[in-house]
This record gives structure tokens, C-alpha cells and sequence, in this order.
């Protein structure tokens, strides 16, 4: 039985390779188009890492649907544990992605930020005062606590993160692969 997701986590991990290779060629000389690759390939590795949620949940025959597919290590494991199942290569996904010092953790922590705006109030505009309580200024910043990425420092983004993240997650996939072959 093929994987419906094998595809998308190979097209992705390709896809963040190439962006990281074509940073390497623009890296300095275009500030606005090395950020710009740098969140690419971010956002390449996050859905490489998502596909292969799926994949190994379809690997352990959950039958979720089309689009509901889990978005967590942590929400993968509950449906194999709904289902009676056990699935080590789920716990160590879960595992990394608890440890705030692995490399998930620095991965997460970069998608996460790429989707944050701002931590603290907007700025006042110039000539704006606080004078009889006309705006609220807060000179503390803002976090939600209920977000699993509050409070978590995340890694700052470079073309040498990216690279250990993108290696990382390879060896992850193909160790896990196959493990599970020999089974």
C-alpha cells in the first residue's frame, strides 16, 4: 500500500534545499531576498514535517481524512492512542517536540514566529499623547498564555539553522522509514 504523503514530505525537504541553495547565492547582496528564502525554506520544512505526521499516521492506518490530518506530534499521539495503538517512532516525535532544546523546538519556535506579528501594543503615532486618558500606552509586553509558543525563545533565523534543521529532519524521515521497513 503506497503513502499518499511520501510525495509531499520529499517535494518539500527538495524544495527547502533548493531555497537554502539559492540563499546561498543572493546571501548579502539582497537583504529583502535573503529573508525572503530564508522564511520559504521555514515554511518548505514545517510542511515537510506536517506531511510526514500524516504519513506515518497513515503508516499506522488511523484513517483520518483528507485535510485532518494532525497538525502536532502531540495530536498524532492521541489518535493512536484513541486507536489502541502504539507507535514508538510517535513518541520520539513527541519527545523532540517537548524538548525545548532540539531541533523541532528551534523549528517550531521559527514557524511560530514567522506567524507572530507582535508581542507588545501597537506604537502611538507621532505627536499622540496619553493625556487625559485619550490612548493606552503598555510598556509591558503582551504574551498569550494558552499558545504552546509563549514564552519559548525562538532560534534566530540563519541559513546555518536551516541547514541543521533541514538535515536533521532528513535523518529523522529516514531513520523512521526504515525502522519501520524492517517491520
Amino acid at each position: 500500500m503506497s503513502n499518499p504523503y511520501t510525495g509531499t514530505v520529499a517535494s518539500a525537504l527538495r524544495k527547502a534545499q533548493l531555497l537554502l541553495g539559492a540563499h546561498q547565492q543572493v546571501a548579502s547582496e539582497q537583504p529583502l531576498l535573503d529573508t525572503a528564502l530564508l522564511e520559504a525554506a521555514v515554511t518548505q520544512l514545517w510542511r515537510a514535517y506536517r506531511a510526514f505526521l500524516a504519513e506515518q499516521g497513515h503508516q499506522l492506518q488511523l484513517g483520518f481524512a483528507a485535510g485532518a490530518e494532525p497538525e502536532s506530534a502531540q495530536a498524532l499521539a492521541a489518535l493512536v492512542s484513541q486507536r489502541g495503538k502504539f507507535s514508538g517512532d510517535v513518541t520520539e516525535l513527541v519527545n523532540l517536540s517537548e524538548d525545548p532544546q532540539s531541533w523541532l523546538s528551534g523549528l517550531s519556535g521559527a514557524w511560530a514566529g514567522l506567524w507572530q506579528l507582535s508581542l507588545s501594543a501597537p506604537a502611538a503615532p507621532a505627536g499622540a499623547t496619553n493625556a487625559g486618558g485619550s490612548g493606552v500606552e503598555t510598556m509591558i509586553p503582551v504574551r498569550q498564555l494558552d499558545n504552546p509558543s509563549a514564552g519559548r525563545l525562538e532560534a534566530p533565523l540563519t541559513a546555518d539553522n536551516l541547514r541543521q534543521w533541514h538535515q536533521a529532519l532528513v535523518e529523522l524521515i529516514q531513520r523512521q522509514r526504515a525502522q519501520s521497513q524492517e517491520w
